[in-house]
C-alpha cells in the first residue's frame, strides 16, 4: 500500500502566514471615540395622526457617517423609542447599570423598530433615544442622542 505525501507549496504557506498575521494584527485595533457629530439619530417614518387599535411602526435609526467601524458600549440596546401619553411624558434621562455591546461599520446604521397600538384616543409623544461610550486605546467618550419630540394623535 502506497502511503500518499502531504505536500505543502511555499506560495501556499506564504499566503497563509500572511492571512493569521493581518487577523493578529488586527484583533488589538481601537480607534479613538470620534466627535459627536460622526453620528446622527433619526426617526425614519413619522406618522402622526392614528386610528385606535391600528398598528404603526415607527423606525429610528442611529447613522455612522465616520470612515470608521466602533463597538458601542451601551444599556440593553443602542436605541430606544418610547411613545407615551402626553400628560406623562417626562423627559428625563434613562440610567442603566448593565452594558451591551453592539457594533455599527463605517458609514453604517443600526435601526430600531417600534410597533404601536394604540388602545386609547388622544394625545401621544413619540421620542427616540440612543446612549452609548466609545473606549479607543487611549481614551473614553460617552455619547447621548435624541430625536425631537413628535406629537401623535390617536383617534
Amino acid at each position: 500500500m502506497k502511503t500518499k505525501k502531504f505536500i505543502i507549496k511555499p506560495v501556499s504557506l506564504i499566503l497563509a502566514m500572511i492571512l493569521m498575521m493581518l487577523t493578529f494584527s488586527s484583533c488589538g485595533y481601537k480607534p479613538e471615540p470620534p466627535e459627536e457629530n460622526t453620528f446622527e439619530l433619526i426617526m425614519d417614518f413619522a406618522e402622526t395622526v392614528v386610528k385606535k387599535g391600528s398598528t404603526v411602526t415607527y423606525r429610528a435609526i442611529l447613522k455612522n457617517n465616520g470612515a470608521e467601524s466602533y463597538t458601542l458600549q451601551c444599556p440593553l440596546k443602542p436605541i430606544y423609542i418610547s411613545v407615551v401619553k402626553a400628560e406623562e411624558f417626562s423627559d428625563e434621562k434613562l440610567v442603566f447599570s448593565s452594558l451591551s455591546e453592539s457594533g455599527v461599520a463605517a458609514h453604517g446604521q443600526i435601526e430600531e423598530f417600534y410597533d404601536f397600538t394604540p388602545a386609547e384616543s388622544g394625545e401621544y409623544i413619540l421620542k427616540a433615544y440612543s446612549q452609548f461610550t466609545i473606549e479607543g486605546k487611549e481614551s473614553t467618550k460617552d455619547y447621548l442622542y435624541e430625536t425631537a419630540q413628535l406629537r401623535i394623535t390617536v383617534y
